[in-house]
């Protein structure tokens, strides 16, 4: 009977029903430490872009997590300011990106870490051109950040 040849081969290939679950809950068991690491590693993530009596920290996602002025900083107009706090956290959020890639792509593969480098911001030298040029800006848009 063909069934109960390919049932032996299927025998051999796992050794017993309780080996299987046993290797399936190890496995388990390896990606919860991996996501409770990874976890750990994103918390303390942080990248801090300054310039001129100003400093702005984003976190692993990009959010803004802390923002210092000095005296020097508010000696500029509030455009200026407002432009030169935008440019910085573009600055940090594409620095902190490839970063928060590096440290994921042991966890997602290749894939998940190239996702996640096509989410970047623009080239941040160009903004670097534009400066305190951006009085325009009406600060009605929320800046981008890689990740949500």
């Amino acid at each position: 009977m063909s069934g109960g040849a390919t049932l032996r081969g299927c025998e051999e290939l796992v050794a017993s029903p309780q080996e299987w679950l046993d290797s399936l809950q190890q496995r388990a068991d390896e990606m919860v430490q991996q996501s409770q690491q990874l976890q750990a590693q994103l918390h303390e993530l942080a990248e801090t872009a300054s310039d001129g009596g100003v400093s702005v920290t984003v976190g692993s996602n990009g959010a803004l997590k802390d923002l210092q002025l000095d005296q020097r900083s508010l000696r500029r107009g509030p455009e200026e300011l407002q432009a030169t706090i935008l440019r910085l956290a573009r600055e940090a959020q594409a620095r902190v990106a490839p970063r928060v890639a590096q440290i994921v792509e042991p966890v997602t593969g290749a894939s998940g870490a190239e996702f996640l480098r096509s989410q970047l911001p623009a080239d941040v030298e160009a903004d670097r051109d534009v400066g305190a040029d951006q009085a325009d800006d009406d600060g009605d848009e929320q800046p981008e950040t890689f990740l949500r």
